[in-house]
């Protein structure tokens, strides 16, 4: 790992995930639904791609579905922002500390079992001769 890795989680690639994003506003509300491709998950958090313009420290509320799995309403942060050409690449952590405990283990929960799809699903990939 070199000195300028921030990834302390196993990653996977997220192209199976759907992700919808609402920005929250600064009366703490959750704005209008965006989507936003998904580029690599772990779970404490994902990386996106997506047109909107947003400042790392931005929060935000994501909902993460696969066709095994949906997860809705997590709160997220931006760490890390990205321009790429005409979209925006962005770095998300999960911020479950601020759900209720139940929600949080819940939520968690999930992620774990989204986490272990995706990394069946990559060691298929591998598995499969080009």
């Amino acid at each position: 790992m070199s000195d300028s890795e921030r990834r302390f989680r196993q990653r996977y690639d997220a192209a199976p995930l759907k992700i919808d994003l609402r920005v929250i506003n600064v009366f703490g509300r959750a704005g209008k639904r965006h989507e936003a491709i998904a580029r690599d998950f772990s779970t404490g958090g994902v990386s996106i791609i997506t047109p909107l313009k947003m400042k790392p420290g931005k929060r935000l509320i994501v909902s993460l579905t696969s066709d095994d799995h949906s997860l809705q309403a997590v709160p997220a942060e931006i760490l890390r922002t990205e321009k790429n050409h005409d979209h925006y690449i962005y770095a998300l952590r999960f911020t479950m500390e601020q759900m209720p405990e139940a929600a949080c283990r819940g939520a968690d929960t999930v992620l774990q079992r989204l986490a272990s799809t995706l990394q069946q699903q990559t060691q298929g990939e591998q598995r499969i001769p080009g």
